[in-house]
């Protein structure tokens, strides 16, 4: 308790404890204003740990989304070691069996140059012309059209044998080596890339070192060789052990040759793909009752949730609702729903699936599940197709393309399309603005001859990805969420410095009350000592009388 040194060093004024008169005045005009302001306080004090709470959820749900659709409704397995097969392309998948037989692996031509006393051996100068093709049984070379060939200069003077290895090693499609034979001698080994075309003939110039020269023939240990396949009875040759163009949707390796038929298969894992399905759902409905639960109002006597009545935590919630409600358009002509996969609304927002329906459509039709987990630019005509670049997030649904003869030019959603003709010949037409932008829809060798050519173009964004996108917007750095957090902190910021403002007020009243007091206690004293000199006066009036 303080002490009221006021009172006790006038002993002859009123005799009330005055510090503690004006403590409780002090109180009672700024306690419950801090009071106020400390529950305003806790109330948003909450507020930032809930919203730091959402963060926290919403960076879980993205990454359930991340790995979403990863297993995929299709199983592909092999019967033998021989040869293994994953998954490329699940949208190029289809239930099938195929029996393959490994007669001959892909390998690589292997040349030694041997006899070199060390790695520090000379190489003499000169010129080497590297070059890509096959060899024949009688030693006649036929360059492969498609590998420009390369050359390989030694200065006058010449280089180590090691050097010319570096050189040669960084020549593209030959992978060059010293080899120490343990004899006292070293060898440069050159090994081609995979494939039979892709043997070398190296040609030494007038004057080159003439070492290296194979234009015979000559310095092969191995040759190159395509893998040779039996499929379903056909001979193919492939020119690499790792095939993607047998099994659509699927890479083959070759790991062995096999002694018998090798049985690829292509199944729907309806199980793995419902249990992937329902994962899925429960984050989507686990953010939705956390939502529900820290916007509720609390009424009926129940508690309120952290954010009660917050705008923007319902908004959200309203948002991820519509998402998983509205249509997925740009995956074929009609408009689909998740409902058209068993996957329904409760009356209380959350999602169930009907694993029966589910399963229906898995078997019957499993490229819908797509729509879910993988978005898809697809072409109403199987001779034009479409692309985006990487940061283009164009228009989704079903957009319409028309190239006129005429004017030889061509529109989306009649939006003009600037044209171009690329590497290949193939003729493009692309978009750098407006909702197209990054577009490039590549129409092949078309020209005005063709006439005039309308196709509906497919643009589907799946569900995962439309809800990434939105998680990604709301806590970014200049989102939703980051805006609320900014304005909760500043708030907290201008709690602190209200509290600040009372205390100081407090000091203020507290000195203007002791003042008042002060004086008080001076006129009492002073009404005191006057009573106490008429007393006096008074007591010796009556001794006299």
């Amino acid at each position: 308790m303080a002490v009221d040194y006021l009172s006790t060093l006038n002993s002859k004024g009123s005799g009330l404890n005055i510090t503690q008169l004006v403590d409780s005045i002090v109180a009672a005009e700024i306690e419950p204003v801090k009071a106020l302001i400390n529950k305003n306080v806790g109330v948003n004090d909450l507020a930032i740990s809930e919203v730091a709470k959402f963060r926290v959820k919403a960076a879980i749900l993205e990454g359930a989304l991340s790995v979403a659709g990863e297993t995929g409704v299709f199983q592909v397995k092999s019967s033998s070691t021989a040869v293994s097969m994953e998954v490329s392309d699940a949208n190029a998948l289809s239930v099938g069996n195929t029996s393959i037989k490994i007669n001959r692996l892909a390998s690589r031509q292997v040349l030694e140059f041997s006899g070199f006393a060390s790695v520090d051996a000379t190489v003499g100068a000169g010129t080497l012309t590297v070059e890509a093709g096959s060899w024949s049984a009688d030693d006649i070379f036929s360059a492969n059209s498609s590998v420009t060939a390369q050359t390989v200069t030694v200065a006058s003077g010449g280089v180590s044998i090691k050097d010319f290895a570096t050189k040669m090693n960084a020549l593209s499609g030959i992978t060059a080596q010293i080899v120490n034979k343990g004899d006292g001698t070293f060898s440069l080994s050159l090994m081609s890339e995979f494939g039979e075309k892709n043997s070398l003939r190296i040609t030494a110039s007038e004057g080159g070192p003439t070492t290296f020269d194979t234009t015979d023939g000559s310095n092969e240990i191995a040759a190159a060789q395509d893998a040779e396949i039996l499929i379903n009875g056909i001979t193919v040759l492939r020119e690499k052990n790792t095939i993607t163009d047998l099994v659509s949707g699927a890479t083959l390796t070759l790991n062995a040759v096999s002694a018998s038929n090798v049985d690829l298969s292509v199944a729907t894992d309806t199980a793995g793909a419902t249990g992937e399905l329902q994962a899925l759902v429960d984050q989507i409905n686990t953010m939705r009752s956390y939502l529900k639960e820290a916007s509720a109002r609390g009424l009926n006597g129940a508690d309120g949730g952290a954010l009660a009545g917050d705008a923007l935590i319902a908004s959200i919630g309203r948002e991820l609702g519509s998402i998983t409600t509205s249509p997925l358009t740009g995956f074929g002509a009609e408009p689909f729903y998740l409902t058209d996969l068993g996957v329904k609304t409760n009356l209380d927002g959350t999602l169930s699936i009907d694993t029966l329906k589910l399963e229906s459509v898995l078997i019957k039709s499993p490229e819908k599940l797509n729509a879910i987990y993988n978005s898809s630019n697809s072409m109403q005509l199987d001779n034009l197709q479409v692309s985006f670049g990487s940061s283009a997030k164009p228009l989704t649904g079903v957009q319409g393309f028309l190239y006129d003869a005429a004017s030889d030019s061509a529109t989306i959603n009649g939006q003009a399309l600037s044209s171009r003709t690329n590497a290949n010949g193939d003729r493009e037409f692309y978009k750098l603005n407006g909702n197209f932008n990054g577009m490039i829809i590549n129409a092949g060798t078309l020209s005005v001859a063709d006439g005039n050519l309308a196709s509906d173009v497919y643009i589907g964004r799946s569900l995962v990805n439309k809800l990434s996108d939105y998680l990604e917007t709301i806590t970014s750095v200049r989102g939703d969420i980051t805006t609320k957090e900014t304005y909760l902190k500043a708030r907290a910021a201008d709690y602190k410095d209200k509290l600040t403002e009372a205390d100081d007020k407090a000091e203020i009243i507290e000195a203007r009350e002791l003042r008042k007091f002060a004086k008080m206690e001076q006129a009492v004293t002073k009404l005191k000592s006057t009573g106490d000199y008429i007393t006096t006066i008074m007591k010796a009036w009556a001794k006299s009388d």
